[in-house]
Protein backbone atom coordinates (compact mmCIF):
# COMPACT_ATOMS: atom_id res chain seq x y z
CA UNK A 1 0.00 0.00 0.00
CA UNK A 2 1.46 3.71 -0.82
CA UNK A 3 1.86 5.59 1.97
CA UNK A 4 -0.24 9.33 1.61
CA UNK A 5 2.02 12.20 1.28
CA UNK A 6 1.76 13.71 4.52
CA UNK A 7 3.94 10.42 5.48
CA UNK A 8 7.50 12.63 4.58
CA UNK A 9 8.55 15.47 6.52
CA UNK A 10 10.41 18.15 4.76
CA UNK A 11 13.70 19.68 6.57
CA UNK A 12 12.78 23.01 9.00
CA UNK A 13 15.27 25.46 7.99
CA UNK A 14 13.64 25.14 4.58
CA UNK A 15 13.62 28.57 2.31
CA UNK A 16 10.44 30.26 2.05
CA UNK A 17 8.96 30.96 -0.92
CA UNK A 18 10.49 33.65 -2.38
CA UNK A 19 9.06 37.20 -2.34
CA UNK A 20 7.27 39.76 -4.37
CA UNK A 21 9.79 42.09 -4.38
CA UNK A 22 12.51 39.49 -5.71
CA UNK A 23 11.54 37.32 -8.54
CA UNK A 24 7.91 36.75 -8.24
CA UNK A 25 4.37 38.36 -9.82
CA UNK A 26 2.04 39.04 -7.24
CA UNK A 27 -1.79 37.78 -8.50
CA UNK A 28 -3.43 39.72 -10.62
CA UNK A 29 -6.92 40.43 -10.53
CA UNK A 30 -9.13 38.01 -12.48
CA UNK A 31 -12.74 38.68 -14.26
CA UNK A 32 -15.44 36.34 -15.32
CA UNK A 33 -13.31 36.31 -18.41
CA UNK A 34 -15.79 37.97 -21.00
CA UNK A 35 -14.72 39.13 -24.20
CA UNK A 36 -14.96 42.98 -24.70
CA UNK A 37 -17.18 42.84 -27.70
CA UNK A 38 -15.51 46.21 -28.89
CA UNK A 39 -11.83 44.94 -28.71
CA UNK A 40 -12.62 42.13 -31.18
CA UNK A 41 -11.67 41.67 -34.73
CA UNK A 42 -14.28 42.18 -37.36
CA UNK A 43 -14.26 38.17 -37.89
CA UNK A 44 -11.52 35.71 -37.06
CA UNK A 45 -11.53 31.63 -36.69
CA UNK A 46 -9.60 31.21 -33.24
CA UNK A 47 -5.89 30.87 -33.60
CA UNK A 48 -6.32 27.15 -32.43
CA UNK A 49 -7.09 26.17 -36.15
CA UNK A 50 -5.08 26.84 -39.34
CA UNK A 51 -3.76 24.85 -42.62
CA UNK A 52 -1.66 21.79 -41.61
CA UNK A 53 -4.03 21.23 -38.65
CA UNK A 54 -5.48 17.68 -37.12
CA UNK A 55 -8.62 17.67 -35.65
CA UNK A 56 -9.84 15.37 -33.63
CA UNK A 57 -11.67 12.30 -34.53
CA UNK A 58 -14.53 10.79 -33.66
CA UNK A 59 -15.88 13.81 -31.81
CA UNK A 60 -17.86 16.63 -33.35
CA UNK A 61 -15.56 18.77 -34.79
CA UNK A 62 -15.97 22.50 -33.14
CA UNK A 63 -14.24 25.51 -35.37
CA UNK A 64 -14.79 28.51 -33.18
CA UNK A 65 -13.91 32.18 -33.56
CA UNK A 66 -14.46 35.69 -32.89
CA UNK A 67 -15.97 38.90 -34.46
CA UNK A 68 -17.39 42.64 -33.15
CA UNK A 69 -20.81 41.71 -34.70
CA UNK A 70 -23.21 39.94 -32.37
CA UNK A 71 -25.92 38.34 -34.32
CA UNK A 72 -23.99 37.90 -37.50
CA UNK A 73 -23.97 34.55 -39.36
CA UNK A 74 -21.16 32.53 -39.96
CA UNK A 75 -21.41 29.41 -42.76
CA UNK A 76 -18.85 26.85 -43.42
CA UNK A 77 -17.89 24.05 -45.96
CA UNK A 78 -15.61 20.55 -45.35
CA UNK A 79 -15.95 17.57 -47.40
CA UNK A 80 -19.30 18.31 -48.55
CA UNK A 81 -20.93 19.56 -45.41
CA UNK A 82 -22.38 22.54 -44.13
CA UNK A 83 -22.25 24.20 -41.44
CA UNK A 84 -23.84 27.00 -39.56
CA UNK A 85 -23.25 29.28 -36.23
CA UNK A 86 -24.54 33.06 -35.39
CA UNK A 87 -21.97 35.61 -33.53
CA UNK A 88 -23.53 35.63 -29.59
CA UNK A 89 -23.67 38.88 -27.54
CA UNK A 90 -19.71 37.45 -26.11
CA UNK A 91 -18.76 38.16 -29.54
CA UNK A 92 -18.13 34.45 -30.42
CA UNK A 93 -19.97 32.41 -32.45
CA UNK A 94 -19.44 28.16 -32.98
CA UNK A 95 -19.80 26.18 -35.87
CA UNK A 96 -20.14 22.34 -35.54
CA UNK A 97 -19.03 19.56 -38.18
CA UNK A 98 -20.05 15.93 -37.69
CA UNK A 99 -17.39 13.51 -36.10
CA UNK A 100 -15.57 11.42 -38.31
CA UNK A 101 -13.15 8.50 -38.02
CA UNK A 102 -9.49 9.30 -39.02
CA UNK A 103 -8.00 10.43 -42.32
CA UNK A 104 -4.82 10.61 -43.71
CA UNK A 105 -5.81 12.37 -46.89
CA UNK A 106 -5.68 16.08 -46.59
CA UNK A 107 -8.78 17.96 -47.18
CA UNK A 108 -10.00 21.63 -47.56
CA UNK A 109 -12.44 23.99 -45.05
CA UNK A 110 -14.01 27.35 -45.32
CA UNK A 111 -15.40 29.31 -42.85
CA UNK A 112 -17.15 32.47 -43.97
CA UNK A 113 -19.24 35.25 -42.80
CA UNK A 114 -20.21 38.76 -44.30
CA UNK A 115 -17.24 40.40 -42.83
CA UNK A 116 -14.05 37.68 -44.09
CA UNK A 117 -13.36 34.56 -44.90
CA UNK A 118 -10.70 31.61 -43.74
CA UNK A 119 -9.92 29.15 -45.82
CA UNK A 120 -7.64 25.72 -44.16
CA UNK A 121 -5.94 23.73 -46.43
CA UNK A 122 -4.02 20.26 -45.65
CA UNK A 123 -6.43 19.36 -42.68
CA UNK A 124 -6.01 15.90 -41.51
CA UNK A 125 -8.31 13.99 -38.96
CA UNK A 126 -7.02 11.48 -36.16
CA UNK A 127 -5.96 12.68 -32.37
CA UNK A 128 -4.54 15.47 -30.80
CA UNK A 129 -2.37 15.22 -27.60
CA UNK A 130 -1.38 18.22 -25.56
CA UNK A 131 2.87 18.79 -24.56
CA UNK A 132 1.93 20.27 -21.27
CA UNK A 133 4.80 20.91 -18.13
CA UNK A 134 7.85 23.20 -17.90
CA UNK A 135 11.59 23.16 -19.70
CA UNK A 136 12.15 20.06 -19.80
CA UNK A 137 8.34 19.26 -21.57
CA UNK A 138 9.42 22.55 -23.79
CA UNK A 139 12.56 21.51 -24.10
CA UNK A 140 13.28 21.77 -28.04
CA UNK A 141 14.82 18.90 -29.96
CA UNK A 142 17.28 21.38 -31.74
CA UNK A 143 18.87 20.85 -27.74
CA UNK A 144 18.79 17.13 -27.74
CA UNK A 145 19.08 16.05 -31.68
CA UNK A 146 22.95 15.29 -30.99
CA UNK A 147 22.25 12.42 -28.90
CA UNK A 148 20.13 10.68 -31.95
CA UNK A 149 22.15 12.07 -34.75
CA UNK A 150 20.72 9.12 -37.10
CA UNK A 151 17.20 11.19 -36.58
CA UNK A 152 18.22 14.20 -38.13
CA UNK A 153 18.27 13.13 -41.77
CA UNK A 154 14.88 11.08 -40.95
CA UNK A 155 13.11 14.18 -40.30
CA UNK A 156 10.31 14.54 -42.59
CA UNK A 157 7.40 16.51 -43.06
CA UNK A 158 5.72 13.68 -45.02
CA UNK A 159 5.45 12.10 -41.66
CA UNK A 160 1.79 11.53 -40.24
CA UNK A 161 1.98 14.42 -37.34
CA UNK A 162 1.53 17.57 -36.94
CA UNK A 163 2.97 20.05 -34.69
CA UNK A 164 1.69 23.90 -33.07
CA UNK A 165 4.45 24.78 -30.98
CA UNK A 166 3.66 27.75 -28.32
CA UNK A 167 6.25 29.16 -26.67
CA UNK A 168 7.17 30.57 -23.06
CA UNK A 169 9.03 33.28 -24.01
CA UNK A 170 6.19 34.58 -26.06
CA UNK A 171 3.89 34.31 -23.00
CA UNK A 172 6.28 35.97 -20.44
CA UNK A 173 6.70 39.03 -23.16
CA UNK A 174 2.93 39.48 -23.15
CA UNK A 175 2.84 38.81 -19.43
CA UNK A 176 1.50 42.62 -18.50
CA UNK A 177 -1.25 42.31 -21.36
CA UNK A 178 -2.60 38.67 -19.98
CA UNK A 179 -4.13 39.32 -16.44
CA UNK A 180 -6.93 37.34 -17.39
CA UNK A 181 -7.73 34.67 -19.45
CA UNK A 182 -6.95 35.15 -23.45
CA UNK A 183 -9.93 33.87 -25.74
CA UNK A 184 -7.50 33.28 -28.35
CA UNK A 185 -4.03 32.22 -29.07
CA UNK A 186 -2.04 35.72 -28.31
CA UNK A 187 0.97 35.12 -30.56
CA UNK A 188 -0.52 35.47 -34.50
CA UNK A 189 2.55 33.31 -35.84
CA UNK A 190 2.02 30.40 -33.63
CA UNK A 191 -0.35 28.15 -36.32
CA UNK A 192 -0.46 24.40 -37.71
CA UNK A 193 3.06 23.27 -39.55
CA UNK A 194 3.78 20.09 -41.14
CA UNK A 195 7.23 18.33 -39.64
CA UNK A 196 9.67 19.90 -41.64
CA UNK A 197 13.14 20.13 -39.88
CA UNK A 198 12.64 23.85 -39.08
CA UNK A 199 9.35 22.85 -37.37
CA UNK A 200 10.23 19.87 -36.08
CA UNK A 201 13.78 21.37 -34.42
CA UNK A 202 11.89 23.66 -32.14
CA UNK A 203 9.48 21.48 -30.95
CA UNK A 204 9.39 19.50 -27.60
CA UNK A 205 11.62 17.02 -27.79
CA UNK A 206 9.67 14.63 -25.92
CA UNK A 207 6.72 15.20 -28.00
CA UNK A 208 8.71 14.82 -31.22
CA UNK A 209 10.23 11.97 -30.33
CA UNK A 210 6.81 10.75 -29.04
CA UNK A 211 5.34 11.49 -32.01
CA UNK A 212 7.67 9.82 -34.28
CA UNK A 213 7.47 6.16 -32.52
CA UNK A 214 3.89 5.87 -32.08
CA UNK A 215 3.48 6.58 -35.69
CA UNK A 216 5.47 3.13 -36.41
CA UNK A 217 2.12 1.41 -34.86
CA UNK A 218 -0.60 3.62 -35.45
CA UNK A 219 -2.02 4.82 -38.78
CA UNK A 220 -4.43 7.72 -36.98
CA UNK A 221 -2.29 10.62 -38.05
CA UNK A 222 -1.34 12.59 -34.58
CA UNK A 223 -1.66 16.21 -33.58
CA UNK A 224 0.79 17.96 -30.74
CA UNK A 225 0.15 21.05 -29.06
CA UNK A 226 2.71 22.69 -26.81
CA UNK A 227 0.84 23.80 -23.71
CA UNK A 228 4.01 23.99 -21.62
CA UNK A 229 6.34 26.70 -20.45
CA UNK A 230 9.88 26.42 -18.71
CA UNK A 231 9.92 27.27 -15.26
CA UNK A 232 6.03 26.63 -14.94
CA UNK A 233 4.99 26.30 -11.75
CA UNK A 234 1.40 24.52 -11.34
CA UNK A 235 0.14 27.64 -9.91
CA UNK A 236 0.88 29.33 -12.84
CA UNK A 237 -0.48 26.79 -15.09
CA UNK A 238 -3.74 26.14 -13.48
CA UNK A 239 -6.55 29.23 -13.30
CA UNK A 240 -5.93 31.62 -10.66
CA UNK A 241 -8.85 31.15 -9.15
CA UNK A 242 -7.84 27.55 -8.41
CA UNK A 243 -4.37 28.91 -7.33
CA UNK A 244 -5.87 31.26 -4.71
CA UNK A 245 -8.00 28.67 -3.22
CA UNK A 246 -5.26 26.35 -2.79
CA UNK A 247 -3.62 28.85 -0.83
CA UNK A 248 -1.30 30.39 -3.09
CA UNK A 249 -1.23 33.85 -4.06
CA UNK A 250 2.20 34.52 -5.96
CA UNK A 251 3.74 33.01 -8.52
CA UNK A 252 8.01 32.98 -9.98
CA UNK A 253 7.65 33.78 -13.11
CA UNK A 254 4.27 35.10 -13.84
CA UNK A 255 1.60 35.82 -11.45
CA UNK A 256 -0.57 32.80 -10.55
CA UNK A 257 -2.57 31.62 -13.40
CA UNK A 258 -0.64 33.97 -16.06
CA UNK A 259 0.32 30.77 -17.95
CA UNK A 260 -3.65 29.11 -17.78
CA UNK A 261 -4.41 32.64 -19.20
CA UNK A 262 -1.94 32.44 -22.25
CA UNK A 263 -1.34 29.26 -23.31
CA UNK A 264 -4.59 26.95 -22.15
CA UNK A 265 -7.10 29.52 -21.61
CA UNK A 266 -7.09 30.20 -25.64
CA UNK A 267 -7.76 26.54 -26.35
CA UNK A 268 -11.33 25.88 -24.34
CA UNK A 269 -13.40 24.70 -26.75
CA UNK A 270 -10.75 22.39 -28.80
CA UNK A 271 -11.32 18.76 -28.88
CA UNK A 272 -7.96 16.67 -28.30
CA UNK A 273 -7.50 13.26 -27.10
CA UNK A 274 -4.79 12.90 -24.00
CA UNK A 275 -2.08 14.74 -22.15
CA UNK A 276 1.50 14.21 -21.41
CA UNK A 277 3.12 15.97 -18.44
CA UNK A 278 6.80 16.43 -17.42
CA UNK A 279 6.96 19.40 -14.46
CA UNK A 280 7.99 19.40 -11.01
CA UNK A 281 11.31 21.08 -10.82
CA UNK A 282 9.77 24.28 -9.63
CA UNK A 283 7.68 22.67 -6.63
CA UNK A 284 10.76 21.21 -5.84
CA UNK A 285 12.27 24.70 -4.65
CA UNK A 286 10.66 25.21 -1.59
CA UNK A 287 9.64 22.92 1.35
CA UNK A 288 6.27 24.88 1.04
CA UNK A 289 5.39 23.32 -2.34
CA UNK A 290 6.89 19.90 -2.27
CA UNK A 291 5.08 17.90 -0.04
CA UNK A 292 1.81 19.04 -1.93
CA UNK A 293 1.83 18.57 -5.25
CA UNK A 294 0.18 15.22 -5.52
CA UNK A 295 -3.25 17.29 -4.41
CA UNK A 296 -2.37 20.29 -6.34
CA UNK A 297 -1.45 17.79 -9.43
CA UNK A 298 -4.70 16.33 -8.78
CA UNK A 299 -6.51 19.48 -8.79
CA UNK A 300 -5.08 20.87 -11.67
CA UNK A 301 -6.08 17.66 -14.02
CA UNK A 302 -9.49 17.61 -12.44
CA UNK A 303 -9.67 21.02 -13.43
CA UNK A 304 -8.77 20.76 -16.97
CA UNK A 305 -10.94 17.78 -17.15
CA UNK A 306 -13.78 20.27 -16.14
CA UNK A 307 -13.01 22.92 -18.54
CA UNK A 308 -12.35 20.64 -21.74
CA UNK A 309 -15.73 18.42 -20.82
CA UNK A 310 -13.24 15.61 -21.40
CA UNK A 311 -11.94 12.60 -19.29
CA UNK A 312 -8.80 12.70 -20.95
CA UNK A 313 -6.13 10.63 -20.21
CA UNK A 314 -3.12 12.03 -18.27
CA UNK A 315 0.60 10.70 -19.05
CA UNK A 316 2.79 12.21 -16.34
CA UNK A 317 6.12 12.34 -16.35
CA UNK A 318 8.49 11.57 -12.77
CA UNK A 319 11.42 14.06 -12.38
CA UNK A 320 14.58 12.84 -14.28
CA UNK A 321 17.77 12.68 -12.75
CA UNK A 322 20.04 15.87 -12.17
CA UNK A 323 23.54 16.05 -11.50
CA UNK A 324 25.83 17.42 -8.82
CA UNK A 325 24.18 21.03 -9.52
CA UNK A 326 20.92 20.20 -9.06
CA UNK A 327 19.98 20.32 -5.10
CA UNK A 328 21.29 23.92 -4.68
CA UNK A 329 18.28 24.46 -7.42
CA UNK A 330 15.66 22.38 -6.05
CA UNK A 331 16.28 20.88 -2.37
CA UNK A 332 13.10 19.30 -1.66
CA UNK A 333 13.02 17.53 -5.87
CA UNK A 334 12.79 13.82 -4.10
CA UNK A 335 9.92 14.68 -2.20
CA UNK A 336 8.25 15.94 -5.75
CA UNK A 337 9.25 12.44 -7.28
CA UNK A 338 7.44 10.45 -4.73
CA UNK A 339 4.35 12.90 -4.83
CA UNK A 340 4.12 12.33 -8.29
CA UNK A 341 4.05 8.49 -7.86
CA UNK A 342 1.04 9.09 -5.01
CA UNK A 343 -0.54 11.12 -7.70
CA UNK A 344 -1.25 7.64 -9.78
CA UNK A 345 -3.73 6.60 -7.36
CA UNK A 346 -5.24 10.29 -6.68
CA UNK A 347 -5.80 10.67 -10.40
CA UNK A 348 -7.97 8.56 -12.12
CA UNK A 349 -7.20 7.12 -15.97
CA UNK A 350 -3.65 8.08 -15.52
CA UNK A 351 -0.12 6.84 -16.19
CA UNK A 352 3.82 7.17 -14.92
CA UNK A 353 6.24 7.33 -17.13
CA UNK A 354 9.51 6.74 -15.51
CA UNK A 355 13.01 8.66 -16.48
CA UNK A 356 15.09 8.62 -13.63
CA UNK A 357 17.59 7.05 -15.72
CA UNK A 358 17.25 9.57 -18.03
CA UNK A 359 19.40 12.86 -16.70
CA UNK A 360 21.86 14.91 -17.59
CA UNK A 361 24.99 12.86 -17.60
CA UNK A 362 28.57 14.41 -16.80
CA UNK A 363 29.32 15.31 -20.15
CA UNK A 364 26.38 16.88 -21.14
CA UNK A 365 26.07 20.67 -21.93
CA UNK A 366 22.64 21.43 -19.68
CA UNK A 367 22.47 19.79 -15.97
CA UNK A 368 19.40 20.76 -15.92
CA UNK A 369 17.78 19.72 -19.03
CA UNK A 370 18.85 16.32 -20.14
CA UNK A 371 18.75 15.73 -24.32
CA UNK A 372 17.75 12.04 -23.75
CA UNK A 373 14.69 12.44 -24.30
CA UNK A 374 14.70 10.14 -26.90
CA UNK A 375 13.95 7.29 -24.93
CA UNK A 376 11.48 8.98 -22.34
CA UNK A 377 9.47 9.71 -25.80
CA UNK A 378 9.58 5.83 -26.74
CA UNK A 379 8.68 4.77 -23.60
CA UNK A 380 5.85 7.38 -23.64
CA UNK A 381 4.70 6.02 -27.16
CA UNK A 382 4.66 2.25 -25.52
CA UNK A 383 2.13 3.19 -23.12
CA UNK A 384 -0.20 5.14 -25.25
CA UNK A 385 -0.10 2.39 -27.87
CA UNK A 386 -1.01 -0.22 -25.39
CA UNK A 387 -3.64 1.58 -23.34
CA UNK A 388 -5.16 4.03 -26.12
CA UNK A 389 -4.12 2.27 -29.51
CA UNK A 390 -4.85 -1.84 -28.70
CA UNK A 391 -1.27 -2.52 -28.20
CA UNK A 392 -1.43 -4.31 -25.18
CA UNK A 393 -2.73 -7.37 -27.04
CA UNK A 394 0.61 -7.13 -28.80
CA UNK A 395 2.50 -6.74 -25.60
CA UNK A 396 0.86 -9.39 -23.87
CA UNK A 397 3.11 -8.73 -20.86
CA UNK A 398 2.73 -5.19 -19.14
CA UNK A 399 6.30 -4.83 -18.27
CA UNK A 400 7.32 -3.82 -21.70
CA UNK A 401 5.72 -0.37 -21.39
CA UNK A 402 4.95 -0.52 -17.72
CA UNK A 403 8.01 0.00 -15.08
CA UNK A 404 7.92 -2.71 -12.20
CA UNK A 405 5.89 -1.00 -9.37
CA UNK A 406 5.26 -2.12 -5.71
CA UNK A 407 2.22 -3.64 -4.46
CA UNK A 408 2.68 -5.20 -0.76
CA UNK A 409 5.39 -4.69 1.72
CA UNK A 410 5.36 -7.70 4.12
CA UNK A 411 7.58 -7.21 7.80
CA UNK A 412 9.08 -10.95 7.99
CA UNK A 413 12.12 -11.87 10.50
CA UNK A 414 14.37 -11.51 7.42
CA UNK A 415 13.25 -7.98 6.75
CA UNK A 416 10.97 -6.56 4.58
CA UNK A 417 9.67 -8.38 1.51
CA UNK A 418 8.23 -6.30 -0.99
CA UNK A 419 6.81 -7.76 -3.72
CA UNK A 420 6.20 -6.22 -7.50
CA UNK A 421 4.05 -6.07 -10.59
CA UNK A 422 5.10 -5.68 -14.22
CA UNK A 423 8.65 -7.66 -13.23
CA UNK A 424 8.55 -9.51 -16.92
CA UNK A 425 10.19 -12.99 -16.33
CA UNK A 426 12.32 -11.53 -13.28
CA UNK A 427 13.65 -8.25 -11.24
CA UNK A 428 17.16 -7.44 -12.17
CA UNK A 429 19.68 -4.13 -11.70
CA UNK A 430 20.38 -2.08 -14.44
CA UNK A 431 24.06 -2.21 -14.17
CA UNK A 432 24.37 -5.93 -13.37
CA UNK A 433 25.88 -5.02 -9.99
CA UNK A 434 24.00 -5.34 -6.59
CA UNK A 435 21.07 -4.11 -5.87
CA UNK A 436 20.96 -0.59 -4.59
CA UNK A 437 18.35 2.36 -3.81
CA UNK A 438 16.44 1.20 -1.02
CA UNK A 439 15.90 2.50 2.73
CA UNK A 440 13.84 2.74 4.95
CA UNK A 441 12.20 5.59 7.38
CA UNK A 442 10.51 5.22 10.70
CA UNK A 443 8.16 8.22 12.28
CA UNK A 444 11.18 10.04 13.90
CA UNK A 445 13.24 9.63 10.61
CA UNK A 446 13.12 13.31 8.39
CA UNK A 447 15.20 10.98 5.60
CA UNK A 448 14.86 7.49 5.05
CA UNK A 449 18.17 5.53 6.13
CA UNK A 450 20.16 2.93 3.46
CA UNK A 451 19.19 -0.52 3.59
CA UNK A 452 20.49 -3.07 1.73
CA UNK A 453 18.40 -5.29 -0.35
CA UNK A 454 18.55 -8.35 -2.54
CA UNK A 455 16.76 -9.68 -5.38
CA UNK A 456 15.40 -12.99 -3.57
CA UNK A 457 12.22 -14.06 -6.30
CA UNK A 458 11.56 -12.82 -9.99
CA UNK A 459 8.73 -10.44 -8.25
CA UNK A 460 10.24 -9.85 -4.78
CA UNK A 461 13.14 -7.87 -3.07
CA UNK A 462 14.38 -8.53 0.61
CA UNK A 463 15.22 -5.03 2.48
CA UNK A 464 17.27 -6.04 5.51
CA UNK A 465 18.13 -4.17 8.58
CA UNK A 466 19.03 -3.62 12.16
CA UNK A 467 16.15 -5.31 14.20
CA UNK A 468 15.31 -2.40 16.05
CA UNK A 469 15.33 -0.01 12.75
CA UNK A 470 12.57 -3.32 11.70
CA UNK A 471 10.94 -2.88 14.14
CA UNK A 472 10.62 1.01 13.98
CA UNK A 473 10.05 1.25 10.08
CA UNK A 474 7.21 2.62 8.85
CA UNK A 475 7.99 3.07 5.12
CA UNK A 476 9.89 1.09 2.30
CA UNK A 477 11.53 4.07 -0.01
CA UNK A 478 13.19 3.50 -2.68
CA UNK A 479 15.49 6.23 -5.17
CA UNK A 480 14.54 8.02 -2.25
CA UNK A 481 18.11 10.47 -2.69
CA UNK A 482 18.40 13.65 -4.78
CA UNK A 483 20.60 12.29 -7.67
CA UNK A 484 19.15 8.69 -7.80
CA UNK A 485 21.25 7.64 -10.88
CA UNK A 486 21.15 4.30 -12.31
CA UNK A 487 23.99 3.25 -10.30
CA UNK A 488 22.16 4.73 -6.95
CA UNK A 489 18.98 3.15 -7.54
CA UNK A 490 19.29 0.16 -10.18
CA UNK A 491 16.35 -1.57 -9.82
CA UNK A 492 14.88 -2.40 -13.61
CA UNK A 493 12.66 -5.36 -14.80
CA UNK A 494 13.17 -7.90 -17.24
CA UNK A 495 12.51 -5.26 -20.33
CA UNK A 496 15.14 -3.22 -18.66
CA UNK A 497 12.26 -0.01 -17.65
CA UNK A 498 13.45 1.26 -14.38
CA UNK A 499 11.03 1.39 -10.58
CA UNK A 500 9.89 4.28 -10.06
CA UNK A 501 10.90 6.21 -6.94
CA UNK A 502 8.86 5.39 -4.18
CA UNK A 503 7.55 4.83 -0.54
CA UNK A 504 5.33 2.24 0.75
CA UNK A 505 3.77 1.57 3.91
CA UNK A 506 5.30 -1.97 5.70
CA UNK A 507 2.26 -3.91 6.99
CA UNK A 508 1.94 -4.77 10.81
Amino acid sequence: MVSSSDSWETQSGAPALPQAEERVASVQPQTDGAIKTKQLPEFKVSGCFSSHMVLQRRKPVRIFGFSRHPGMKVNGRWQGETAEGIVDSKGRFELIFKAREAQREPSRMVIYSGCGCAEFEDILVGDVWLIGGQSNAECHLSQCIQVTPELYDRISPEDCFRLFCQTQVGAYELRDNCAEPAHDIIDTAWRWQRPDRDAALNFSAMGYYFAKELSKYTDVPLGLFMICAGGACLRELMPAELANARGYTLGANMPVGGYYNTLISPLLGLEFYGQLFFQGESEGCWAETAPRYCGDLAAFVADERTRFRTDFPFYNVQLCSYRTEGPSFFPYHEIVRLEQFDALKAIPNSYLAVCRDLGALPGDVDWAHSPHKAELGRRLAMQVYAYEYGGAAAMPDPAEYESPVPTEVKRTAKGFEVKFKYSGTGLKTGDGGALTGFGIRTVDDVKPAPAEAEIVAADTVLVRCKREAQTAATEVCFAYDFSAYMADANLVNSFGLPAPSFRAACSK
